[in-house]
């Protein structure tokens, strides 16, 4: 077994700020004899394949770019663990390839051997050509890949991420295992995350399912259960399928209807959901259902997030009071609160009906955001108001309504109303995609060039002080998210590649050598391991 050995490094940002004389900053003094101090106790193990120095540093800066400084902090440490152990390669891990980043690590960071990558989704399919493109001739690894991740995702109209099934995460994963393999300057590649976490769901990253509440005392039991993922990795690691596959999904249907992407919209009632699932072997199937309310953490970089609990008494006829269980289910949502979002989960396992003791500890999944909404009727304000609008505001004072127009349909209309918190309007229930990018003429967009221009932001709510540094699209959503009445939510955001949040832009600012292919070989090998050294 070989380890990639990680070397943590701070992401405060004081530290950054001043390089010009590194050798005698007493931070980075002690900071060094620190470093080499791990490095001293590790260097003649077998079991060390290289060093990582650093992960995502950028981020105490400027997540695009780093600074000058960053890049020749980070170098200066690089020389120390070299001089402390010239037999190992010694890398540093990025948070995705920007051009001007890139360029500046191999500008001011010499002394890389190779250069890590965290990457995503199809992102991690282009890391290997962004680096060439760039002009940079560093071997790389791949320290993170994985599905889409939830910052590049899609949202709904009320703004959770849908997710994708654990089905359409597997080619996902396989792409860029088998990038690595034919491509001679991807020395390694680390899928993420060989465990499990909450991470804005329950299911997004992990390769194992120990969320103890859906894998643990109850009927359909499957402790440290495997992702049909794992199932596809093995093939990539060993050319061997697994003796038995995990099941795939392949559609989940609500009222008889198949649910178009991993979300949906009901009103408070009852309702019947199935999913369709399959093995290669013809194993009889099950599945746990379970909600939980949308609670999402703003934590970033992989922070601690808390455990959305399960909800009760949402399943018919259910084994216990928070899960259903079997291909179909009754949902009754008439207890949950109007407007509220929520995440419904199914975890496709073995029927133990079928395979008694003999189940295999493996699993499909999907997670599936939904809200509950609420189509006006006569008699309601909201009623009142859209019919207004349509019968005589719209044409009057379009600016008042984003995103629609004369010919927008009744629920559009009410679309608009409930994305802008106006008239008690609820999400209808026909719409569960929705957006608009706000255009001139209307009210959202002159509040937010009048934002933009540096006006009234110490009235304004704590996120929107800084919009005079936001694109326009991410002061749409600010407003919206934060201002109610005023602008519905954009249709796109400027995503870059790193986590939400990404801290704002700061002040920006070889030799190398090959690995070989069996070290390659080992990092993409089923037992390597990745390792911080704190």
């Amino acid at each position: 077994m070989k380890i990639s050995a990680g070397i943590w490094l701070t992401h405060d940002r004081e530290h950054y700020q001043n390089c010009s004389n590194i050798s005698e900053d007493p931070y980075w003094q002690t900071e060094l004899a620190r470093i080499v101090e791990g490095v001293a106790a590790f260097k003649d193990s077998p079991a060390i394949l290289w060093w990582t120095i650093g992960n995502e540093i950028e981020f105490a800066t400027n997540v695009v770019k780093g600074s000058e400084c960053t890049w020749r902090i980070l170098n200066w440490l690089i020389q120390g663990v070299k001089a402390e152990d010239p037999n190992h390669p010694v890398g540093y891990v990025s948070a995705g390839t920007h051009a001007e980043k890139v360029q500046l690590i191999a500008q001011y960071v010499t002394e890389l051997d190779f250069l890590g990558v965290n990457s995503y989704g199809e992102d991690s399919l282009k890391v290997g050509k962004d680096l060439q493109e760039n002009g940079v001739d560093l071997p790389y690894a791949l320290m993170e890949f994985g599905p889409t991740g939830h910052w590049a995702a899609n949202v709904t109209a009320w703004g959770s991420y849908i997710e994708e099934s654990s089905t359409e995460k597997v080619p996902r994963y396989v792409a860029t295992c088998e990038l690595c393999y034919d491509d001679p300057k991807c020395i390694g590649a680390f899928a993420f995350v060989w465990g499990w976490k909450w991470e804005k769901t329950g299911t997004w990253y992990g390769l194992f399912n120990e969320w103890t509440a859906v894998t643990e005392n109850i009927t359909l039991n499957c402790t440290i259960c495997e992702s049909e993922v794992l199932g596809a990795l093995q093939k990539c690691w060993t050319g061997q399928d697994k003796e038995t596959k995990a099941p795939s999904l392949h559609s989940i249907s609500m009222a008889g209807e198949p649910l178009e992407g991993q979300h949906f919209s009901v009103d408070q009632t009852a309702v019947t959901l199935a999913v369709n699932a399959s093995t290669t072997q013809g194993t009889a199937l099950s599945a746990v259902w379970v909600v939980t309310e949308e609670v999402v953490s703003m934590a970033v970089g992989g922070a601690y997030e808390a455990t959305n609990p399960l909800l009760p008494d949402l399943f018919e006829n259910g084994p216990d009071n928070t899960s259903g269980m079997g291909l179909s289910v009754q949902l009754n949502t008439t207890s949950l609160k109007m407007g509220g979002e929520y995440r419904l989960y199914v975890f496709v396992r073995e029927d133990p009906a079928a395979c008694g003791a003999r189940c295999n500890n493996h699993e499909a999944y999907a997670s599936v955001a939904f809200k509950i909404c609420h189509d006006a009727v006569p008699g309601e304000q909201c009623y009142s108001q859209v019919k207004y609008a349509m019968d005589h505001d719209l044409a009057a004072n379009p600016g008042r309504y984003p995103g629609a127009d004369t010919t927008s349909s009744f629920s559009e209309v009410q679309m608009v109303l409930a994305q802008l918190q106006l008239s008690g309007c609820q999400f209808p229930c026909d719409v569960s995609r929705w957006c608009h990018t706000t255009q001139p003429g209307e009210a959202c967009y002159e509040y937010m060039e009048w934002l933009l221009e540096g006006n009234n932001t110490q009235d304004a709510p704590q996120a929107l002080r800084w919009a005079k540094s936001l694109s326009r699209l991410n002061t749409q959503r600010a407003i919206h998210e934060n201002l109610p009445g005023i602008c519905p939510r954009p249709c796109l955001v400027d995503v870059q590649q790193c986590f939400p949040n990404c801290v704002d832009e700061g002040e920006g600012g070889g030799g190398t050598s090959e690995l070989s292919k069996a070290a390659s070989a080992t990092a993409l090998g089923l037992l390597a391991g990745l390792t911080w050294l704190v």
